[in-house]
């Protein structure tokens, strides 16, 4: 019946398809009878019923003549349905919401990116802030070998510069403690 409706309006299985927007193979499927190719009943009968619409022919023959699927729908739930009442309820009319006015200039942020940037400018400014203390602790700490150097008073005049040899140079230096590692037994 199908292929006949088909065929009488002039049209392909391509054509149909592109129509309807069922795939041409389903619709061979559904000219051949082969129903258990679907898968499922719902869907056979969907396909069914769409196609029989578009080529304006009356299934509810064939819709009859195919086998129930395995859950029949709500009659298969009755005991559901008499014990805990309709699977839907009709929906309530929303109740009225009172309105704001809308008052100009102000706006609400709806971007994330405002804040962001508020977070990252803290962040930044925090690390300035804790970089800054580290340096200036940096600062007043001497290492302990320098406040074991003994510190000169004496500044060379303008007349001895040159007069700087080796003998001056060794009475400078400073003979720093040195640590004897302990004796391994």
């Amino acid at each position: 019946m199908l292929t006949a409706a088909r065929e009488k309006r002039g049209l392909s299985i391509e054509d149909a398809a592109h129509e309807t927007r069922i795939p041409a193979q389903r619709l061979r499927y559904l000219e051949s009878g082969n129903i258990a190719a679907f898968g499922s009943m719902t869907y056979a009968r969907s396909f069914i019923r769409q196609y029989s619409e578009y080529l304006e022919v009356d299934a509810t023959s064939m819709l009859e003549e195919l086998p129930e699927g395995a859950l029949g729908g709500e009659r298969d739930y009755r005991y559901l349905t008499q014990s805990q009442g309709p699977w839907l309820r009709e929906r309530e009319k929303p109740a009225e919401r009172a309105v704001a006015p809308v008052v100009q200039g102000v706006r609400s942020i709806k971007s994330p990116l405002p804040a962001g940037i508020a977070v990252f400018v803290v962040v930044l400014a925090g690390t300035a802030m804790w970089g800054a203390h580290v340096a200036a602790m940096h600062n007043k700490v001497e290492p302990a070998a320098l406040k074991a150097l003994p510190v000169e008073d004496d500044e060379p005049t303008a007349e001895a510069p040159a007069k700087a040899g080796m003998a001056d140079l060794k009475a400078r230096q400073v003979s720093l403690p040195v640590r004897k590692a302990p004796s391994v037994n």
